[in-house]
């Protein structure tokens, strides 16, 4: 007689625990995997997550009776689990809000310098590939015994010689007319009168002196323009190369920024601004400061020896 009284009283307590879940049946269902509301049979024993011994099982309508560890798709179903109080972490939004500041600043701080040196690395890259390209050039004309000297080329001569040793160099003549009539033909040379837009000294304000380049010019395919310095026949003649690195109709063109001047001395290419060659002087001749028609002449040196160079001019001229 007790044990049966005991028994209606287990009966009675296990089947009011079920009555708390008899509302998340769909969720016990989606937790196995299915998309439907559980069926079968319910063992009603439980008292601890560890050894579960109630729980429900999915789409299982056999009414036998069963040991729960040989029921199917048994979901297990702890009464008596601790909830955590635990709080999620999470960002507040002043805390984004601050976060996104940050980074925006940074970005703001960054992108300029490394525009600065991806400007400067290809301005470099250029400058290097024409002085090589000049160097290249007077090496072969040296091999075939082409005289070096200023004194036995006569005014605008030189470059006509030069040309023949360019592959693919276009003649973009010493004169207005012929130049104009390239530049509508599409070829990327420099018309230097009547009232061109020309070259800029240093000082990016002043015109630089434009009858330094008037000898003679030729484009290399590329659009490099290469401009000539030869008086011809005096004793005070001089042999220039002055190059566009960049091409005329890429700006700012601009002596000591993208164009650069070479000088023939007793047969050896040097950078105009080394000890040897007319415009020595760099406080005078490359120097942002200073104005005067030829300033920017002599920095061909500062940019073959300082590897910095085209960082500090490009900085200069933001």
């Amino acid at each position: 007689m007790f044990k049966e009284n005991n028994d209606n009283v287990n009966e009675y307590e296990n089947s009011q625990k079920l009555r708390r879940f008899r509302n998340i049946s769909w969720f016990i269902g989606r937790s196995a995997g299915s998309t439907q509301p559980f069926r079968g049979r319910v063992p009603l024993s439980l008292h601890s997550c560890q050894n579960p011994q109630f729980g429900m099982t999915i789409n299982n309508s056999s009414n036998d009776k069963k040991d729960i560890k040989n029921v199917k798709n048994f979901v297990p179903v702890c009464l008596n689990a601790p909830v955590s109080t635990k709080k999620k972490v999470a960002f507040t939004l002043a805390e984004v809000l601050i976060t996104l500041g940050i980074i925006g600043i940074v970005v703001a701080m960054t992108i300029p310098t490394l525009m600065t040196n991806i400007k400067a690395r290809k301005l470099r890259t250029q400058f290097l590939k024409s002085y090589s390209i000049i160097q290249q050039t007077i090496k072969l004309m040296e091999n075939d015994e082409v005289s070096l000297d200023p004194t036995t080329y006569g005014y605008g001569k030189y470059y006509k010689t030069f040309l023949n040793y360019i592959k693919g160099g276009i003649d973009c003549g010493n004169t207005d007319q012929t130049t104009e009539n390239l530049m509508k033909a599409g070829v990327p040379c420099y018309r230097m009168y009547n009232g061109a837009k020309g070259y800029k000294a240093l000082d990016n304000k002043t015109d630089f002196y434009y009858q330094f380049l008037d000898d003679g010019q030729l484009a290399l395919p590329d659009g490099t323009l290469l401009m000539f310095e030869n008086y011809g026949h005096t004793a005070n003649d001089i042999l220039a190369i002055s190059v566009d690195i960049n091409g005329y109709g890429t700006p700012p063109n601009v002596a000591g920024y993208d164009l650069f001047t070479f000088q023939l001395v007793d047969g050896e290419l040097k950078t105009m601004g080394d000890k040897s060659t007319a415009y020595n002087e760099l406080d005078k001749y490359c120097n942002p400061n200073v104005s005067n028609k030829m300033n920017g002449v002599a920095c061909a040196q500062k940019a073959k020896e300082n590897p910095d160079y085209f960082k500090e001019i490009v900085k200069e001229f933001k």
